[in-house]
Formats: C-alpha cells, sequence, structure tokens
C-alpha cells in the first residue's frame, strides 16, 4: 500500500460514522454468506406445494410470452389444485384457459433467476408430456428461496441496527434467521411467503429509516414514498395477506407522515393501475384469477381456533416461537421506559388484524407445511418488536435483575426456536408427519400432544398410511 493509500484509508477510519458503515456492511455480508449456506446445505423435504407451476409459468412467460398453461395437463389427468380454469369474459364462447391460481408476484419476481438458470443448465421447467419438471423446478426454487431468505435476514440486521447494537443487531438477526419459520418455511421452496416477507421487511426498513431523517423535504418524502409504495404493492401481489401489514403502515403515516402517506398511496395507484391493465389485458378481468374463495372465512369457532393457533403443538406460535411471548412481557414489563413505542402501532395492528383473519379461517390448521407457517406474513413485525424490546431492557435505569431474567428467558426461548425449526429445516421425517392430517383429519392431527411434529423421527415415526409407530 503507498502512502498515498495509507493517508486515505487512515482518513477513512479516523471517521466514527465511516467506520460504523464498514462495520455493518461487513457483518451484512457475513450474515448472507453464512445463512445463505446453511439454507443451501440443509436436508429437509423441498417443500413445493402451493408453489408448483409458479416457475413453470416463469418459463412460460420467457419463452412463449403467454401465462396459460392449457398445455400442462396432460389430457385424462385431474387438475392440480394449484392450477385453474377461467373463460374470458370477452370470449364467452372460447373454451376456458388454464392458469396457476396463486398470484403472480413471486412468478415475476424470480424470472431474472429461472432465465439464468435455463441459459446456463440448458433444461426446461417442462417435461415433453407438458407436465412441470419437478426435479429441476425443486432444485431451483431451493436456490431462489436460499437467496431471497438470506437476503431477510440481512434486512432483519438492517431493521434492528437503529435501536441495538451492531452485537446485539446480529444476534436478533440470527435468533430470526435459525429460531423461525425463515428456515423452516421460508428458505424450503418458492413460497409466497417467501418473497412476501422479503418486500415486508423492506418496508419496514423504509418506515424506520425515515423515522430517522429529521428535517424531511418533499424531495425526501417523495423519494421513500417511491420505495415504500413499491415495495407495498409488490408485497401485496405476492401475497393478500399482507394487506393488514400495509394497513398498520398506512394507519402509522397518517398520524406521523401524511406527506409520505401521499407519496406512498400515489405510488401504489400507478402500480394498481398498470396491474389492473395487464389483467384486463390477459384475463379479461380486473385481477388475476385466483383459487382462493371467500366461504373460507366462515368466522366459527373463532377462540378455540385461537387458542391453538397459540398453543396447538404442531401450529402453535408459542410452541415454535415462544420468544415472542417474551417479547411481549418485555414490552409491557418495561412500559414506562418504552422508546419507539409509535413504531409497535403498525405492529400491533398487523399481528392483531391477521390473528383475527386466521381464528375465522376454516384451515387454520395450515395444511401440509411446518409449524406455524401462516405466521411468517407478520415475521418482520415480530423482528421489529424484539429490537424495541432488547434496546428499551438494556436502556432502562433499573431492575438488574428482571434485565437479566428477560434477557435469559429471551436467549432460551430462542434456543427451543432453534431446535423446533432444524426440525423442519432438516428432517425428512417431519414434513412426513403431514400424513397424519388425512389419516385422522388436519385439526386432530395438530391437536395431538402425544405426536407433535417436531418429534416425528425422535420419539415415533409415522408411516405412509398416517399411522403412527413409537420408538
Amino acid at each position: 500500500m503507498n502512502s498515498l493509500a495509507r493517508i486515505r484509508f487512515g482518513r477513512f477510519l479516523a471517521s466514527p460514522r465511516r467506520l460504523r458503515l464498514a462495520l455493518d456492511v461487513s457483518l451484512a455480508c457475513l450474515l448472507l454468506w453464512g445463512t445463505h449456506a446453511a439454507y443451501r446445505a440443509s436436508t429437509g423435504h423441498v417443500q413445493n406445494c402451493d408453489s408448483v407451476y409458479s416457475l413453470v409459468v416463469a418459463e412460460k412467460i420467457l419463452t412463449e410470452r403467454t401465462v396459460k398453461l392449457n398445455d400442462c395437463v396432460p389430457v385424462g389427468h385431474d387438475l392440480p389444485y394449484q392450477l385453474i380454469r377461467h373463460t374470458d369474459p370477452r370470449r364467452i364462447s372460447d373454451s376456458p384457459a388454464i392458469y396457476y391460481g396463486y398470484p403472480l408476484g413471486s412468478t415475476i419476481l424470480s424470472l431474472p433467476s429461472v432465465e439464468y438458470a435455463r441459459i446456463k443448465s440448458g433444461l426446461s421447467l417442462v417435461l415433453s408430456d407438458g407436465r412441470p419438471n419437478l426435479d429441476f423446478e425443486n432444485l431451483l426454487q431451493l436456490r431462489i428461496a436460499a437467496n431471497v431468505s438470506a437476503g431477510i435476514v440481512v434486512l432483519f440486521y438492517v431493521m434492528c441496527r437503529p435501536f441495538c447494537s451492531p452485537l446485539v443487531s446480529v444476534l436478533i438477526a440470527l435468533g430470526f434467521a435459525f429460531g423461525s419459520p425463515v428456515w423452516s418455511t421460508l428458505a424450503r421452496s418458492l413460497w409466497s411467503h417467501t418473497w412476501m416477507v422479503a418486500l415486508l421487511s423492506s418496508a419496514i426498513v423504509l418506515l424506520v429509516a425515515r423515522q430517522r431523517v429529521e428535517r424531511a423535504t418533499w424531495r425526501t418524502d417523495l423519494g421513500f414514498g417511491l420505495a415504500l409504495g413499491t415495495a407495498l404493492f409488490w408485497m401485496l401481489f405476492t401475497r393478500a395477506h399482507g394487506i393488514f401489514s400495509a394497513l398498520g403502515i398506512g394507519v402509522f403515516l397518517l398520524i406521523h407522515q401524511r406527506r409520505l402517506l401521499l407519496a406512498t398511496v400515489g405510488t401504489g395507484v400507478l402500480w394498481s393501475a398498470g396491474l389492473v391493465a395487464a389483467s384486463l389485458h390477459l384475463f379479461g378481468t380486473i385481477a388475476p384469477p385466483s383459487v382462493y374463495s371467500p366461504d373460507t372465512i366462515d368466522g366459527h369457532e373463532m377462540l378455540n381456533r385461537f387458542a391453538w393457533l397459540m398453543v396447538s403443538p404442531s401450529r402453535g406460535l408459542f410452541v415454535y416461537c415462544p420468544y415472542v411471548a417474551v417479547v411481549a412481557a418485555m414490552l409491557f414489563g418495561f412500559r414506562k421506559h418504552l422508546a419507539d413505542a409509535g413504531l409497535l402501532v403498525p405492529a400491533g395492528i398487523a399481528i392483531a388484524a391477521h390473528t383475527l383473519l386466521l381464528s375465522c379461517y376454516n384451515g387454520w390448521h395450515m395444511g401440509s407445511s411446518y409449524g406455524p407457517r401462516y405466521f411468517c406474513d407478520v415475521l418482520p413485525w415480530f423482528v421489529l418488536a424484539t429490537a424495541i424490546a432488547v434496546k428499551n431492557v438494556l436502556n432502562a435505569p433499573a431492575f438488574p435483575w428482571r434485565k437479566r431474567l428477560s434477557l435469559t428467558l429471551l436467549a432460551l426461548c430462542f434456543g427451543w426456536g432453534i431446535f423446533v425449526h432444524a426440525r423442519g429445516a432438516n428432517s425428512v421425517k417431519a414434513w412426513l408427519w403431514n400424513v397424519r392430517s388425512v389419516a385422522v383429519g388436519p385439526e386432530d392431527a395438530v391437536k395431538d400432544w402425544r405426536h407433535p411434529q417436531f418429534l416425528t423421527g425422535i420419539t415415533f415415526n409415522v408411516k405412509v398410511d398416517g399411522t403412527v409407530v413409537e420408538k
């Protein structure tokens, strides 16, 4: 290194702000590399369920400029549940076309990865008879999911930094990287949750960053609004369940940042207009056809469903993510010293409304999945709440024993979370537990404390017919 370079490097290190930036970038890169390697090395079942055909559509767009999948269902075969028949109202006399029935946001966001993989491998996602090439699709979905999930962890770190030190932020990010559904669900295939969580995390990072701007101008809010509105639109286009998070952010902006709200809504309206135009062109309707049906929200036994959503042995949020309860207790116990409480308003709205929806949903047991999959949709809010809670516990002026107890319980609960989610990410037997739903019914299966999903392969095994063999 020559003398001029040494001088410049010394000046760089002499700036605390630049030094912090260099440290944050280094830690973010380490998190990205480490979590991506761990996700790619996981050995559990590839959870290619709802997302089957999502990348097939991507290839159809790239090669044939169409989203129709008529030639992907061989004659005489039943229509896979991921697909839907739709008749264009402008051409009633035509036969119904077949489309992928889940939101196309993940498909479009994955287009660059699909194109790169096709060119590099020379393989196709469609077999000669039109069926999806599941081996290639599984491989590609795992690659994309690992990339996106590792990016999510980096966003968790960035989200925590305004509240916590680099070390504490890394620990929180790692806790959620391996002690939450990021590992056991988001990284195991291209669920619609995967891209949705990345986009919601980006939106929360923008929201927190805007709060740190002391003197904002119209130009500042316009830039943040363009980014925030884009993130929220694509979040909803990827998974409509993000509507409650968008609502929570909207309420927060209405109270604190009306100018930013205007820019955000305007951006969302422009994106939505583009979606309506595209949908009218492709499908003849203002929104793409969907497998979702309004009759799944029946409102029956809400309290009973809520209780099992929290504590059922195979889907319970407090069973698989008990640190959520500890964080809530920390926020309540140290409420007199609570800072940044305003950011808990959108978090509370999103989490409460999402949980209420699940309690009204007749499919609350979450189908073939691992653990509390549906709570992935509000996972970034849990990260934000954890960062705020830890900051306030560490900064509280008194109660040393309560601080130590709170942080010890939090660490122990994250340790348990890492154990149970490691099972979902690495145990094929834990995934095969899902055949219990077919054998005994989904509600009976998820409520059975004798055979919780995370202990499959440890204390018992499940046979292909759904029967249990004790070990």
